[in-house]
């Protein structure tokens, strides 16, 4: 069916993204979804994002259709739901659909070839390079499609590097416990609420390794669902909603509109993302903030690098793994650094108790403010005062204080080893095994 510059699978945030910033750069470029044309720009998801991604990347916006409500900051509670921080910092509520549109008919304004219902089977290799991809397209046919570039941007499943061989660095496999399984509705409520905050509830019974939310769409609309870590015994995501969340009385008579769940990578991201004739954007790369599970800004950031990247590359030579490794480090740089500390923090969290959680949130431990800049840059900074005051305070909980050092320490540590990513891939297997092991004794510390 004729070659392109590039192949963008997935229509989501990122695909879309990437396909607008590449097509508008003047390459020719095929978009291919899985979904039917009418179904493109839904999806599962919290529906919020900061304020500040538009601003760094330019974009206009919400407004009209794709803008629910805004925010002023995030609002936390103890598992107890005594006591709580707010998280300043201003966001979105937006008509996930409506948003992904935007996205799209931005690509297809620019010329981006749509192939809707095209269900890709597989990379196709040529020489060690991805040369394209085969698929089913909406006629059930078989199709083989060239190009220079693959960008794989099919969301967790990762339809395009998880095929590849696997002595190929892009096709890492992502462990269950560095995942969340979410549910969640769209409910329109007999009870008002206050659209200023976007609400978080910590609670190992009702979301054991994740949280439960409530993000206001509308006074009376809201989402609202919880995520679980998918080990041992954990629990299905939908009881749990069932049992502790739509029971609640403030959803008593609650209208259902929409609901569903889905898979959502809460980790650092893959080692490496790039390799001879492809790259990963999106929840493909694991670009989803470990510690909320917010994923529409950190797609945009990899859709932005590896656009601007594919660029450079295919107009001065061969789209090599060694030619295209720059957007591991700009991505690195821009998120990246953030995304692995806030990992740790993600792993500390998960192993306190809900015991832990309510004394630490009575105590004060880590302020709003504290929250926010860890959230912000990935750095939990405690001067000695505040060490010796929260000494006071944690007294009583020795191990606690022990665990609160350990993952300040090593979230220095290993943002100063993301901070030294190989310049070039000869020395990506020495790193990756400092990470690794970096990792290892960290979760022996706190364990």
């Amino acid at each position: 069916m004729g070659t392109y510059d590039v192949i963008v699978v997935g229509a989501g945030t990122a695909g879309c993204y990437a396909s607008y910033l590449i097509g508008r750069g003047g390459l020719k470029v095929a978009l291919l979804e899985r979904k039917g044309f009418n179904d493109i720009g839904y999806k599962v998801c919290g529906d919020a994002i900061g304020k500040h991604h538009f601003d760094n990347l330019g974009l206009s916006y919400p407004s009209g259709e794709e803008l629910d409500c805004v925010f002023s900051g995030v609002k936390i509670y103890s598992p107890n739901e005594e006591h709580s921080i707010i998280v300043p910092g201003e966001g979105f509520g937006v008509n996930r659909k409506a948003f992904g549109r935007r996205l799209l008919n931005m690509a297809l304004d620019v010329g981006v070839d749509l192939f809707p219902s095209f269900h890709v089977s597989k990379p196709l290799v040529e020489g060690g390079f991805v040369v394209g991809v085969e698929g089913i397209d909406r006629e059930g046919h078989t199709i083989q499609l060239k190009s220079n570039v693959v960008i794989d941007a099919s969301g967790f499943s990762s339809i395009v590097r998880s095929r590849l061989p696997f002595d190929w660095w892009i096709n890492e496999q992502i462990k269950g416990e560095d995942t969340n399984i979410c549910y969640r509705e769209i409910v329109e409520t007999k009870v008002e609420f206050d659209t200023k905050y976007a609400m978080i509830y910590l609670s190992k019974r009702i979301a054991p390794g994740g949280y439960w939310w409530l993000f206001p769409k509308r006074s009376n609309i809201v989402n609202v669902g919880l995520g679980v870590q998918p080990t041992g015994n954990a629990p299905n995501p939908r009881i749990n909603y069932m049992r502790f969340i739509a029971s609640r009385p403030e959803f008593k008579g609650a209208r259902v509109i929409d609901s569903g769940g889905g898979i959502v990578p809460t980790r650092r991201p893959i080692y490496c993302p790039v390799g001879n004739g492809i790259l990963a954007v999106g929840d493909a790369l694991a670009a989803c903030n470990p510690i909320h599970g917010g994923g529409i800004g950190p797609s945009l950031i990899s859709a932005k690098h590896a656009a601007e990247v594919v660029l450079e590359v295919l107009e001065r030579g061969p789209p090599s793994m060694e030619n295209l490794w720059s957007y591991c480090l700009r991505y690195i740089s821009d998120y990246g650094l953030k995304q692995v500390s806030l990992d740790l923090f993600r792993m500390f969290l998960q192993r306190l108790s809900d015991d832990d959680l309510n004394f630490a949130f009575k105590q004060n431990v880590i302020s709003g403010d504290e929250v926010d800049r860890v959230g912000r840059v990935g750095e939990l900074n405690l001067s000695v005062v505040d060490k010796v005051g929260r000494a006071l305070k944690l007294i009583s909980r020795p191990s606690l204080l022990y665990k609160l050092k350990v993952v300040v320490d090593y979230m220095g540590k290993i943002k100063t080893l993301y901070g030294e990513y190989p310049e070039d891939p000869e020395m990506f297997p020495t790193w990756r095994n400092r990470v690794e092991k970096l990792i290892c004794e960290f979760v022996e510390h706190i364990s």
